[in-house]
C-alpha cells in the first residue's frame, strides 16, 4: 500500500478507534505522524511509559515487521515500540526523509540546537512555514558531556521529531564545534550529515600580539621555504577589491601582514586540510558531507583580511567548505554588545558576504543567545546564502514554561544558576550585569516569565545550563533534571507553541520568505496530567 504521509492525516476518531480494543493506558496521540504503509498502519502515541511507536494491521503483517516491540492482538493486530536504536534504524529505512541528508544545496539553513532532545517539534513547526531548511539535531561534544547524550542519540531524538510531525523537507544533523579527529570520527559514525570543525586551539595567537622582529623570526622558523615563496606569490603587494551596490572595499598585504596571518594560520590550515582529506576518503563512497570552518571560538575578531587569507590559502590546498563562521567583533554572544556595535557588524558582514561568495559557501552566524531581533534583513545582507547557527532558544524557552506553570522549580533554578555564575562566566567568557536583575522574593509568580525578556536574566541562564542539569544533593539525587523533563513533558503542546512563535518572529525580522501553506497539527489528550 502506498504511503499516505504527505496528505492529510487520518481523523482523530478513526484512530482512536483503532485503540478502543487493546489494554493499553493511550494518554495521548500524534495524527500527523499517522500514515499507511505496506499494509500497516504507523504513528506515534503516548503511554505512561512514554512516546511509543504503534503499527496496526493484520496479524501476519504486524509479526513481519521489523520493528521491536510488545504486540497485542484482536481482530486487527498492535505492535508498541519503543524509540531505541534499533527501531531508530528501521524508522530510517522505512520512512527515508527521517534520516539527516546533506544540505550543501539549499542556499539559506538554520541549525537549532536542542540540548534537552524535547524541543524539535516546536522547531519543525516554525521551519515549515519558512523557504528554509533545518539543521535539527546540532550539538558538541561540550554539549553531550554537559548533557549527558551522545550524538547517536541527538540524531535519534530529531528522527522521532521528524516522524511526529511528517517533516519531510530534508534535515541536517550537525556535529558542532569539533576540535580533534577523534571528535569527528564520533559524529561521523553516528550518522551527521555536517561537519563543523573549530579551529580556535590551533589558532598561534602570539602572530597578533608580538612586535615585528619576533614575527621575521618565528616566520623563518615555521614556515617552510617552499610554503613561502607560494604565500607571498598568492598575496604579497597586490590588491584585491569587491565591488556592490553597498559600496567598493579592498585588501592588500604587505610583508608583515602576509607573515602574521601566515603564523596566525598555519596549524589551522593544516588541521583543516587533514580532516577535510580524512572525511573525503572516509565517505568517498557514501553520501555527502557538509563542512563548516568555525573561526568564532577564537578570542580575537575575524578581519575581512583574515578571512579573504583563509579562504584564499583553502582554495590553493583544493580544500572546499560549504560554510564559514568568522568572529565578528569581542563578545558577539552578548545582545548589549551586538546593539551597540550594530552598524559595525553589518558593514563587517557585508564585507565576508563577498569574501565567501568568491569561493560559493556561505557566511554561517553563530549565537548561543539569539540576538536576530537587531539583525534585520539579515537574508538580504546574505545574498540568500546564509547559514544561522544557535543553541540556547529551546533552553531559555524552556525556562520561561517553567516559570510560567511551575514557578516554585523555577524560583529553585534561578536561585541555583545565581550561585554558579561566577564559575560559568568565567569559563564560557561572556558578561552581565546580575544586579540588573530583580530579586526573586520582590516577584509574585505571575512576574517570572517576564524575567526570560530581560538580557542579563537570560545570560544568567543560558550559561549555567551544565550546572543546573547535573546538580544533585548528598543522596545523588538530581536537584532540577528530572523535575525539569516531567514539566516540559506535561505541557509539551505549551512548550512547543511558545518555541514556534519565538522562532517564527526571529525568522521574520531576518527577512526570510513564508511559504505558501501550512496545517497546523491536531491533538487529543486522554490525560492532561499525564508525564
Amino acid at each position: 500500500m502506498k504511503s499516505t504521509h504527505g496528505d492529510e492525516p487520518p481523523s482523530q476518531d478513526r484512530i482512536l478507534r483503532s485503540f478502543e480494543a487493546f489494554p493499553i493506558d493511550l494518554l495521548k496521540i500524534y495524527p500527523r505522524s499517522f500514515c499507511s504503509k505496506n499494509g500497516l498502519w504507523y504513528g506515534l502515541i503516548r503511554t505512561s511509559q512514554g512516546r511509543r511507536l504503534a503499527v496496526v494491521g493484520e496479524r501476519s503483517h504486524v509479526l513481519g515487521d521489523l520493528f521491536l516491540g510488545n504486540c497485542y492482538h484482536r481482530s486487527s493486530s498492535l505492535k508498541l515500540c519503543d524509540p531505541s536504536a534499533e527501531n531508530t534504524e528501521c524508522l530510517m529505512d522505512l520512512f527515508p526523509y527521517t534520516k539527516p541528508v546533506s544540505l550543501r544545496n539549499a542556499p539559506m539553513t538554520i541549525g537549532m540546537g536542542d540540548r534537552l532532545g524535547l524541543a524539535t517539534p516546536g522547531h519543525i513547526r516554525a521551519i515549515r512555514k519558512f523557504q528554509t531548511h533545518p539543521v535539527l539535531a546540532q550539538q558538541s561534544i561540550k554539549e553531550n558531556v554537559q548533557t549527558g547524550r551522545n550524538f547517536t542519540e541527538v540524531i535519534r531524538d530529531a528522527a522521532w521529531a521528524v516522524f511526529q510531525e511528517n517533516y519531510q523537507g530534508g534535515y541536517g544533523a550537525d556535529g558542532d564545534h569539533l576540535k580533534s579527529i577523534w571528535e569527528v570520527k564520533s559524529a561521523l559514525d553516528a550518522g551527521v550529515s555536517m561537519i563543523t570543525l573549530d579551529l580556535s586551539e590551533k589558532i598561534d595567537l602570539e602572530a597578533l600580539r608580538q612586535p615585528a622582529e619576533w614575527v621575521d623570526r618565528k616566520f623563518k622558523e615555521e614556515i617552510d621555504e617552499g610554503d613561502a615563496k607560494v604565500t607571498f606569490h598568492l598575496f604579497l603587494d597586490k590588491a584585491f577589491t569587491w565591488k556592490s551596490k553597498e559600496g567598493e572595499f579592498s585588501i592588500r598585504f604587505d610583508e608583515e601582514g602576509v607573515k602574521r596571518n601566515a603564523l596566525l594560520f598555519y596549524k589551522a590550515l593544516d588541521f583543516t586540510e587533514e580532516v577535510y582529506e580524512w572525511i573525503r576518503l572516509r565517505r568517498k563512497s557514501r553520501s555527502s558531507v557538509d563542512f563548516e570552518i568555525s573561526l568564532d571560538g577564537a578570542s580575537f575578531p575575524t578581519s575581512p583580511e583574515n578571512h579573504f587569507f583563509f579562504a584564499l590559502e583553502l582554495s590553493h590546498r583544493g580544500v572546499h567548505i560549504q560554510s564559514l563562521a568568522p568572529r565578528f567583533f569581542e563578545n558577539f554572544r552578548s545582545v548589549v554588545d551586538l546593539r551597540r556595535d550594530r552598524e559595525t557588524f553589518r558593514r563587517q558582514f557585508y564585507h565576508h558576504v563577498l569574501i565567501a561568495e568568491d569561493y560559493d559557501y556561505k557566511i554561517s552566524v553563530h549565537s548561543e543567545n539569539n540576538p536576530f531581533q537587531l539583525l534585520e534583513q539579515l537574508e538580504e545582507l546574505s545574498k540568500g546564502a546564509l547559514h544561522l547557527k544557535t543553541s540556547g532558544t529551546s533552553w531559555l524557552e524552556a525556562m520561561r514554561l517553567v516559570a510560567l506553570v511551575h514557578p516554585l522549580l523555577y524560583r529553585e533554578m534561578h536561585s541555583f544558576a545565581l550561585s554558579e555564575w561566577n564559575e560559568a562566566s568565567e569559563a564560557d567568557r561572556v558578561t552581565a550585569d546580575l544586579t540588573r536583575i530583580p530579586k526573586l522574593d520582590g516577584l509574585s509568580d505571575e512576574d517570572l516569565p517576564s524575567l526570560l525578556d530581560q538580557e542579563d536574566c537570560r545570560q544568567l541562564l543560558h550559561i549555567t545550563y551544565a550546572a543546573l542539569l547535573n546538580a544533585k544533593n548528598s543522596f545523588e539525587e538530581y536537584l532540577f533534571r528530572e523535575r525539569l523533563y516531567q514539566t516540559l513533558t506535561r505541557y509539551e503542546e505549551d512548550y512547543w507553541s511558545m518555541l514556534e512563535e519565538r522562532i517564527e518572529g526571529h525568522l521574520s525580522i531576518l527577512g526570510l520568505k513564508k511559504r505558501e501553506e501550512e496545517q497546523p497539527a491536531a491533538i487529543y489528550r486522554r490525560n492532561d496530567t499525564a508525564t
